[in-house]
């Protein structure tokens, strides 16, 4: 499934060729067919058809260097690994063909350090094997495996345009690497190498990651005489804890904020400046900008920390722009799936209560939970403010009741009234000698049922005021008892201070 580094990465080539006026490829590389899994495919055009890009050219849409899958286009691979091996800069082995799915073939696995490739620990016998040697292996029906030749001299260095100079000596890379496994599927070093040339790519931004691959494709750009793209390799996606992304760090994968109530724009904007800012202080781009904003100049070379807090922060900001249409048909399959019955007048009436509060979708169910199912149990603790007894509890709810049975409930939208009515509350407050907090706290947990909740007039006046003051009186009950067990004493048993 798309995660957030592969996104990031999708999302920065595609308004890096929007800004340039190129063309966006979508290729499918499938050439490890034991780790194809076509639901993965499905996820990416998933992804791109919710993200809102589009490809110029893909297995959909077509083009002019279809086919766009390459497990569809192996004779073309194999036509190219007999030129490798006629022009003496590759070899077909027949020594490892029973390790060719192993550690040694980078290209189709997770990307390695240097040090982690060059580990691979084969021989050099398969490059010299005699014509007799190799007339055995074929009669045993055993199918060869081709690998590059890499230079024991020399070096291959390129500019990367975000890291700048980069340059490998030959005696560091990994040793010939496999170019076509003994199954007739190119590793990703051939098939990318061959397909960018064919494709007319120009530009390849990719994860940082491939930096230690890249000599070896160069090389084998070399050996056809082919003139390489650019390459900018991207910085990777760190949590807060300064390691990779991963799923420790919570939700990574992009169908999971997609479940939690997450936008698109959301998504977009904030996992675009995750490396990359357009100046020192503009947060807000719609995709249309960042199409004709877009530039590599512009990338971080350090390592991007992902912050979900800050990720809830675009979430809310792009929440409160939706129209209260859309928003309605974003909320209605969460309060659907809580099993509450509603219908799209009565969620939009809610609307004004909760969307200033809405960081995700998925908010809904917890801040409107008070208005569809009945609140009949309080928790001890949401009750009681810190450090306060159950008696002090219980006098400070009664406080909060009165002024809601003798001051009139404000209507909704008049801001005098409602000034007036949280001023009764102060009131109250300072007659009781403490924080307001500490009346309001149990009156909002005592009617929602939840210290998070809509504003709490709000809240009544969508209840009714009879409901509201039977849930108190059930509130009422739970801190008597409490008030009769611990008459000096918090919830936790600690004395109280006064």
């Amino acid at each position: 499934m798309q995660h957030i580094g592969g996104v990031r990465t999708a999302l920065f080539n595609y308004f890096f060729t929007r800004s340039q006026g190129g063309a966006f490829v979508l290729r499918v590389e499938d050439t490890d067919q034991t780790r194809f899994d076509p639901r993965a495919l499905q996820d990416i055009y998933d992804t791109f058809a919710w993200l809102g890009i589009a490809a110029d050219e893909s297995p959909a849409a077509g083009g002019s260097y279809a086919p766009y899958v390459q497990s569809e286009r192996l004779e073309h691979y194999r036509e190219h690994a007999d030129r490798l091996v006629a022009a003496g800069r590759a070899y077909w082995d027949y020594t490892s063909a029973k390790r060719d799915t192993d550690a040694e073939i980078a290209g189709d696995a997770e990307p390695k350090t240097d040090a982690g490739v060059a580990s691979a620990g084969y021989t050099y016998e398969g490059r010299d094997l005699t014509p007799e040697q190799v007339a055995e292996y074929q009669a045993a029906g055993v199918q060869p495996v081709l690998r590059l030749l890499v230079p024991a001299e020399g070096k291959t260095e390129f500019e990367d345009m975000v890291l700048g100079r980069i340059k490998r000596k030959h005696k560091d890379l990994p040793p010939d690497p496999i170019l076509l496994k003994s199954d007739g599927y190119p590793t990703y070093h051939l098939a990318n190498v061959i397909d960018d040339h064919h494709m007319a790519i120009t530009h390849v931004l990719r994860a940082q990651e491939w930096v230690p691959s890249t000599p070896l494709h160069l090389l084998i750009y070399e050996a056809f005489g082919w003139e390489p793209p650019r390459f900018a390799h991207l910085p990777m996606v760190m949590g807060k804890d300064g390691s990779k992304l991963s799923k420790r760090h919570g939700a990574t994968s992009l169908i999971e904020f997609r479940r939690q109530g997450y936008l698109p724009e959301a998504i977009t904007n904030y996992i675009s400046m995750l490396g990359w800012a357009y100046d020192d202080s503009r947060e807000f781009f719609t995709r249309s900008e960042l199409e004709e904003l877009f530039s590599i100049e512009k990338i971080n070379k350090a390592p991007a920390v992902f912050d979900y807090k800050k990720l809830d922060w675009y979430n809310g900001h792009y929440i409160r722009e939706c129209d209260d249409e859309r928003l309605v048909d974003l909320l209605l399959p969460y309060i659907q799936e809580a099993g509450w019955d509603t219908d799209r007048e009565r969620l939009a009436a809610l609307l004004p209560l909760i969307k200033e509060r809405l960081k995700t979708l998925a908010d809904v169910t917890e801040l409107l939970r008070f208005v569809y199912a009945d609140v009949t149990e309080w928790a001890l603790e949401d009750l009681i403010p810190k450090k306060a007894t159950p008696a002090d509890t219980l006098r400070w709810l009664d406080s909060a009741t009165e002024v809601l049975k003798t001051e009139p409930l404000p209507a909704a939208g008049d801001e005098a009234a409602e000034e007036a009515h949280n001023e009764a509350l102060r009131q109250a407050a300072e007659e009781q000698e403490t924080k307001l907090g500490n009346l309001m706290m149990p009156l909002r947990v005592a009617i929602t049922g939840s210290r998070i909740s809509p504003p709490l007039v709000g809240s009544i006046r969508e209840l009714g005021m009879d409901e509201a003051l039977r849930r108190i009186e059930g509130a009422r009950a739970v801190l008597e008892a409490a008030a009769d067990e611990y008459p000096e004493t918090n919830t936790q048993g600690a004395p109280h201070e006064r």
